[in-house]
């Protein structure tokens, strides 16, 4: 039995490079009517698509740089009045703060100071204000009682420190006065040293920041409201130390100094350690010097009336008249006047009589621990 060998079938030779293949017959396509053509629609390419936002996005964007246009602008215009605040109208400029440093001596040393700033209403003290300004002619008692039994008034000559003559006039003169030097004037020590010679007591007139400050300077040495605490006491320690001999302080000028405590505690610290009495001159009625006075137990009084306020020969008479008044009323008085020609000249004249009526007394028999 002969068996046949089964052939496979053979497979198509794969089209050579560059032929195309051949093609499949493909099933019968049912035939479909023709439209009829439209025209044709032109195709946008895709890079104008891209560039040509829609006009929604467009708008948004605009918005956008507006919005931070004028935040910025506005930013621009606040900073602008801030740093110029007054370019807009004619506003007076800001009085700037005092420095801290203290007045140079160079500039001051030579220059003598404004004298008291007396308000336009006399600011007298308690027992000047319960006293009526009556003279008398006649004396309160007579000249053989003991001369202790007389009232007590004391009188301090402020300012000395720049006019050597005239405090050589008054520290000749037969009156147990007190001197009040200003510190770094120009004799301050040479005076101090004169007036001890002479048996007259010596202050520090210590120069202190009145209202009117900067427009006037109380000059060199002065405790400024600008000053640290540390800087307040070094200063003062240091006018006690130029001055020798002292006994007591008053101020000088101090209208805003005396109505501030903390400043005023801090002065009064100085004088509890070095022994120191304190003398008001009440250059404000808002003084709060006899708290602080009170708190520390330092010895203190206050001034009843300013000798020349007025400087006329009258007026010095008729307030000297004044202060023997209170005295014999209160018991004790306390006046300050100043180095003028004129109130030198009318204490020689005044003293005799005054001399009858009370008994004149150093600063440091006045003063009393509250």
């Amino acid at each position: 039995m002969v068996t046949r060998k089964s052939t496979p079938p053979k497979k198509k030779p794969a089209p050579k490079k560059g032929e195309a293949a051949p093609k499949k017959s493909a099933p019968a396509k049912k035939t479909v009517p023709k439209k009829k053509p439209g025209p044709a629609k032109k195709k946008t390419p895709s890079r104008t698509k891209k560039a040509n936002p829609p006009q929604g996005g467009r708008m948004e964007k605009l918005v956008t740089v507006l919005t931070t246009s004028f935040f910025v602008l506005f930013g621009l215009f606040v900073a602008y009045v801030m740093l110029h605040p007054q370019s807009g109208g004619n506003k007076p400029s800001p009085v700037t703060a005092p420095p801290k440093k203290v007045v140079p001596l160079k500039i001051a040393k030579f220059e003598k100071p404004d004298f008291e700033i007396f308000p336009a209403t006399p600011i007298p003290s308690r027992r000047a204000a319960a006293t009526p300004r009556t003279v008398k002619k006649t004396l309160p008692v007579t000249p053989k009682l003991p001369a202790d039994e007389r009232p007590v008034v004391s009188i301090i000559i402020d300012d000395f420190g720049y006019d050597m003559d005239l405090a050589k006039k008054f520290l000749e003169l037969d009156a147990n006065l007190t001197c009040a030097v200003l510190p770094h004037s120009v004799y301050d020590k040479k005076i101090a040293l004169l007036a001890r010679k002479n048996g007259h007591e010596v202050m520090l007139h210590q120069p202190m920041e009145p209202n009117e400050y900067p427009m006037v300077d109380p000059g060199p040495g002065a405790l400024l409201s600008v000053m640290t605490p540390d800087e307040r006491i070094q200063q003062l320690n240091a006018n006690i130390d130029l001055i020798p001999g002292i006994c007591g302080v008053n101020n000088h000028m101090g209208s805003k100094t005396t109505t501030m405590s903390d400043e005023m505690n801090q002065v009064f610290t100085v004088l509890k350690k070095r022994g120191l009495f304190f003398i008001d001159s009440r250059t404000t009625a808002a003084t709060v010097s006899l708290s602080s006075a009170r708190l520390f137990k330092v010895p203190f009084a206050e001034r009843d009336i300013f000798l020349d306020h007025v400087r006329k020969e009258t007026e010095i008479r008729a307030q000297l008249n004044h202060l023997v008044n209170i005295a014999e009323i209160h018991g004790r008085a306390l006046g300050i006047g100043h180095p003028h020609e004129m109130t030198y000249e009318v204490l020689k004249k005044a003293l005799p009589e005054m001399k009858k009526r009370v008994r004149l007394v150093p600063a440091s028999e006045i003063v009393e621990v509250f």
